[in-house]
C-alpha cells in the first residue's frame, strides 16, 4: 500500500482503494494547540537591535514577506497589481506646474526648467519611480534614501540623488534615548530574515527632515498612505484579501494533485488518540521486558502496518462480505463526556461537483481580489468569462479611475522626489507627476482617426 503524507493527514492507496486517515484530537486539548491568527495589532511590539527599538513591519515583522508570498504564488493578483501600476504610470513621469484657468485647476506640462530636468537626468529617476510605484501597489508605502552632495560641507547643500530601498529590508526605529511615545528617529536596514551572519551588520539612517534635508549625508524617508489607528505603518487594502488570495492559489494546486495522483478517495478513517496512547504503552512495556530502547519510530511503524491492514479489509473483490467491527468507549472528564472510537466515513465520489465548486471559488476569488485593491472588474479583466466588457463600460471606468484613484497614490509615490526638487530648486513652481492622456470614445473620432481593426494587429 502506498502512503502520501500531508500535514493534515495521510492518504493511503493501492490499485483498488484509497482513503484519507487522521488521528482525532481530544476535545479538551484542542484549544491549547490552536494556532494564533495573524493580526494587524502589531505596532506595540518592539524588537531591539543595538541602540534602537525596532518597530516590526507586521506580526513577526512579516507583512512585506506575507504580501509577496501571497501575490507571487497567485495566478491573478500579479496581473491586477501590474495593471494598477500601469494605470498610475500612464505616459510616465513629467515635470509640470499647476495653473488656474477660470474655475478649473489645470496642469501645464511644457516649458519645464532645464536645470531641474538636467538634475533628474543625472541619475536614474525613471527606475526609482517605477520601483516606488510597484511598492505602493503592494503595500501603499515605500522607502527612499536621500544622498546629499559633498557640497553640504562648503555651504552649498543639495540632494545628489534618491535611492529606492525594498520594504523587506527597512524598518522604522526609535533610538533608545528617545522619550516614550516618541516618533521614529531612524530607519534601520538589514536582512531582517537573519539567515546570514552579516544580517547583524545593520545600518541606521536618520529620518529625513524636511526642514534640514542635508543634515546628514544620507537619510531615509517612509512615504505612505495613513491607515486608520495605525501610528507607524500602513496596513494595505490587499491585506484584507489575503485569504481570498490563498484560496484562489490553492485551486490549481488541488487540480494538479487530483490529476497527478488520479486517486478517488472512498473512505476517511478517524482513529482515537487513546488507542495509540495505549499502543505506545504496550510497545514501551515490551521494550522494557526485552531490554530495548523505545523510539517513536516504533509507534510510527506499528501505525503504518495497522492502517495498512484496514486498507486490505476495505479493498479488493476477494474481501466482499468482510466487515470492520469497531467499538466506542466513553470517558467522564469532569463535566465533559469524551467519546473514543474508530470512524470509517464513506466519501462521496461526485468529482464533477467538486471540480465545479473549485472553479466557482476561483472565479469569486479573482473578483474579491480586484475589489479588495479598488480596481473595477472591467479594468482588472476579472469580469464573467462569458461576457465581454462593452467599450462604454471600459471608457467610463477609466475616466472614473483617473478622476478618483490617481491623485493620492501619485502624491505618495512622488513625495520624496518632489521634496528633493523643492529643496534643490526653491525658485521653481514645477514638480513631478505622471502624465495621463484622457481616452476618447470611438464615436467621437473621425473615421480616419479610428483604429483599423483589420490592421490593428
Amino acid at each position: 500500500m502506498n502512503i502520501e503524507q500531508l500535514p493534515e493527514g495521510d492518504i493511503y492507496y493501492n490499485e483498488s482503494v484509497a482513503f484519507t486517515y487522521q488521528v482525532g484530537q481530544t476535545p479538551k486539548d484542542f484549544e491549547e494547540h490552536r494556532g494564533q491568527a495573524n493580526s494587524v495589532d502589531f505596532e506595540s511590539q518592539r524588537n531591539f537591535l543595538g541602540d534602537y527599538a525596532i518597530i516590526p513591519y507586521g506580526t513577526n515583522d512579516s507583512l512585506p514577506h506575507s504580501i509577496k508570498e501571497a501575490v507571487q504564488n497567485n495566478f491573478v493578483a500579479p496581473g491586477i497589481l501590474k495593471r494598477k501600476t500601469n494605470l498610475l504610470w500612464g505616459k510616465g513621469p513629467r515635470l509640470y506646474k499647476e495653473v488656474v484657468e477660470g474655475d478649473k485647476l489645470k496642469r501645464v506640462w511644457d516649458d519645464a526648467p532645464t536645470n531641474v530636468q538636467a538634475w533628474l537626468n543625472s541619475w536614474d529617476y525613471i527606475e526609482y519611480l517605477m520601483k516606488e510605484c510597484v511598492d505602493y501597489q503592494h503595500l501603499e508605502a515605500g522607502f527612499t534614501k536621500f544622498h546629499a552632495t559633498k557640497g553640504r560641507r562648503v555651504n552649498k547643500p543639495s540632494i545628489a540623488f534618491l535611492e529606492h530601498i525594498p520594504a523587506n529590508r527597512a524598518n522604522l526605529a526609535i533610538h533608545k534615548n528617545t522619550p516614550n511615545g516618541g516618533k521614529p528617529t531612524h530607519i534601520v536596514t538589514t536582512d531582517w530574515s537573519f539567515e546570514y551572519v552579516n544580517s547583524f551588520d545593520y545600518k541606521a539612517y536618520p529620518v529625513f527632515d524636511l526642514r534640514n534635508p542635508v543634515l546628514a549625508p544620507t537619510s531615509m524617508f517612509y512615504s505612505n498612505m495613513y491607515s486608520f489607528c495605525s501610528e507607524y505603518y500602513t496596513v494595505p487594502d490587499l491585506y484584507g484579501s489575503l485569504e481570498w488570495l490563498r484560496r484562489s492559489t490553492a485551486v490549481p494546486l488541488i487540480f494538479k494533485a487530483l490529476t497527478k495522483n488520479s486517486i478517488n478517495l472512498k473512505y476517511h478513517i478517524i482513529s482515537p488518540q487513546a488507542f495509540w496512547d495505549k499502543a505506545e504503552e504496550k510497545i514501551q512495556e515490551k521494550c522494557t521486558k526485552v531490554g530495548k530502547e523505545y523510539k517513536p519510530a516504533m509507534l510510527a511503524q506499528y501505525k503504518k502496518e495497522f492502517v495498512a491492514k484496514i486498507g486490505d479489509v476495505l479493498s479488493g473483490s476477494d474481501n466482499v462480505g468482510k466487515y470492520l467491527h469497531t467499538t466506542k468507549t466513553l470517558e467522564v472528564d469532569g463535566t465533559n463526556i469524551l467519546e473514543h472510537g474508530w470512524e470509517v466515513k464513506v466519501i462521496d465520489q461526485n468529482i464533477k461537483d467538486f471540480v465545479a465548486a473549485q472553479i466557482e471559488i476561483s472565479k469569486h476569488s479573482a473578483s474579491a481580489i480586484a475589489t479588495g485593491v479598488s480596481l473595477g472588474a472591467s479594468l482588472a479583466n476579472t469580469s464573467d468569462q462569458a461576457k465581454a466588457n462593452s467599450g462604454n463600460e471600459q471608457y467610463y471606468a477609466m475616466i472614473n479611475y483617473l478622476n478618483t484613484d490617481v491623485n493620492i497614490p501619485e502624491i505618495i509615490v512622488t513625495k520624496a522626489i518632489n521634496y528633493a526638487i523643492q529643496f534643490n530648486f526653491p525658485e521653481t513652481d514645477y514638480r513631478i507627476g505622471f502624465y495621463h492622456s484622457i481616452p476618447e470614445r470611438t464615436s467621437d473620432l473621425s473615421p480616419n482617426e479610428r483604429i483599423d481593426s483589420e490592421n490593428a494587429a
